[in-house]
């Protein structure tokens, strides 16, 4: 049984909770034991975020700390889940990992490609796994997705559109999604969600540009080109200025043979000459709850880490910045640069 303790318990952190909670209901052999928050208050509030409100049984019992060094070293834990704004990701997850624990830290993996790098560098020498919780890799829609690509099931891909909209995300302590210093805008925080699928599914792109709007904050609005040596193109739009609006996400993928395409609520492929139909998915299992089970899977099993390992999450960022660097000049064409990413 792996005992798990959370830092930061804002609006994702109970989505975490929740996910833990189905886990245990399910009899795997993961617990969450514990979570700190510098807010007490945050223990009291049920936060809607975008996925809307965490599905937390109100009977559970969790231990809730304010201060980070007490709950350790009151509650013996194996894994660390790191819940806390962009900006602490790096420093906690380094720590963490120095004290030995395995961590689980939400994306973004940290604000600079840099910070990153840091990260992955203290993993090489830590006794514990770390994993980045780039969570759409595991979500029915998009693991259906990629081994269409892989498979070459209606041949290859030939095309792709990735969406990603909401209202501006204010629920946040101290606000902090808007201030653009500190999350990089939706640009970083919400849009690399498909920029990270897209290169899952295609690999590394050849060059980028990108067209962003000020909103409320900065790079509020992104429009995304990725380039491929096969001509093949792949565009994404992240917007979270849309006030008032739910949250929507989607993709369109044009293969040799068929179309695919989710919705925010189904998977349809239009064959090229044959009738419609919906993917037969478990659209009731979500990512956080996916992406939980198969890191615990790897550390009880001592399997490395295939799908996402965080060298992969820091290439996401490096992307990322790629992008905004073509935002900021103008929609400039960038031309990637081969980086090499240290295990």
């Amino acid at each position: 049984m792996l005992h798990v303790g959370m830092i930061g318990f804002g609006g994702i952190a109970q989505a975490h909770r929740a996910a833990y909670e189905k886990l245990a209901r399910e009899c795997a052999p993961v617990k969450l034991l514990a979570a700190c928050d510098i807010d007490p208050e945050q223990f009291k509030r049920r936060i809607e975020i975008n996925l809307g409100a965490a599905d937390v049984d109100p009977a559970s019992k969790l231990a809730c700390y304010t201060d980070l060094e007490e709950m350790l070293a009151r509650v013996p834990f194996d894994l660390i889940d790191i819940c806390l704004p962009t900006p602490l990701h790096a420093p906690y997850a380094i720590d963490m990992l120095r004290r030995g624990y395995h961590v689980l830290s939400e994306k973004p993996m940290a604000r600079t490609s840099g910070l990153c790098q840091a990260m992955v560098d203290a993993a090489s020498k830590a006794r514990g796994q770390l994993m980045i919780g780039q969570c759409l890799r595991f979500f029915p829609q998009y693991e259906y997705l990629r081994d269409l690509v892989q498979q070459e099931t209606y041949g290859k891909a030939i095309s792709a559109v990735f969406e990603r909209t909401s209202g501006p995300p204010r629920w946040a302590w101290e606000n902090w999604f808007m201030d653009y210093e500190r999350s990089g805008g939706c640009l970083l925080d919400m849009h690399i969600h498909d920029l990270d699928m897209a290169r899952a599914l295609f690999g590394e792109p050849e060059a980028v540009s990108c067209v962003t709007q000020d909103v409320q904050s900065r790079m509020d609005v992104v429009h995304s080109t990725l380039y491929y040596g096969d001509g093949k193109p792949v565009f994404a739009l992240g917007d979270w200025s849309m006030e008032s609006c739910p949250f929507q996400h989607g993709y369109r993928i044009g293969f040799e043979k068929a179309t695919v395409i989710f919705d925010g609520s189904k998977v349809t492929v239009y064959p090229r000459g044959g009738d419609s139909f919906d993917a037969d998915l478990p659209y009731e299992q979500g990512g956080i709850e996916r992406e939980i089970r198969y890191f615990t899977g790897l550390l009880e099993s001592g399997r490395p880490n295939e799908i996402n390992p965080p060298q992969s999450a820091l290439r996401s960022v490096l992307l990322a910045e790629a992008l905004r660097d073509s935002a900021l000049a103008g929609g400039t064409r960038v031309t990637l640069k081969n980086q090499e990413v240290s295990r």
